[in-house]
């Protein structure tokens, strides 16, 4: 019965004491180190004749070894997330590089493009475009012309039905008011 107490007693130590460290950077070795005390605890409770000498060197020696082992585990969890973390760096280094790459590739383009332009262009291909531009610029000034005149026509029909509307509203009160004084 006093071993069944003091295996209990351990163990919900050593489930509170986990819980106490679930937060901490050290949580692995912290939760390595409690768990390894219990079962160290325990197993030296159970091999030796029960006395405390027995479960004290059983928890100090599990206690270290699972430490041990928890750190292990720290360690390697948090060189798997430095890891990561670099790899995404990396990641949108490389996108970066990328994107500028494409712009500059563009722009290269455009010049390259300009040039062949200006190389080839002659006297008459000049006066050709600059006629083009004129004849697109009376057109576009036509448009724009024939737009404003639109609304304002709309302008003055929306103000027209609004005086209509208004006018229909006093005489359907004028006619209320006649029926009301012949009644």
């Amino acid at each position: 019965m006093y071993k069944f107490f003091v295996t209990s007693s351990i163990v919900c130590v050593a489930l509170f004491l986990t819980g106490c460290y679930s937060g901490t950077k050290t949580r692995g070795r912290d939760i390595g180190a409690v768990t390894g005390a219990v079962l160290g605890g325990i197993i030296g409770h159970q091999m030796g004749d029960g006395g405390d000498a027995n479960v004290i060197a059983g928890a100090v020696l599990g206690g270290v070894i699972g430490g041990m082992a928890g750190k292990g585990i720290d360690d390697k969890k948090e060189a798997l997330e430095a890891a990561e973390a670099q790899r995404q760096y990396e990641y949108e280094q490389e996108v970066k590089a990328q994107e500028k790459l494409e712009q500059d590739i563009q722009a290269l383009e455009e010049q390259r493009v300009r040039d062949e332009i200006a190389r080839r262009a002659t006297a008459e291909d000049v006066k050709a475009a600059e006629r083009e531009a004129a004849r697109v610029e009376a057109e576009l000034a036509i448009k724009k012309k024939a737009y404003e005149e639109s609304q304002a026509r709309a302008l003055r029909i929306q103000e027209a039905q609004e005086r209509i509307a208004k006018a229909q509203e006093e005489l359907a009160e004028l006619e209320r008011q006649e029926a009301a004084a012949t009644n």
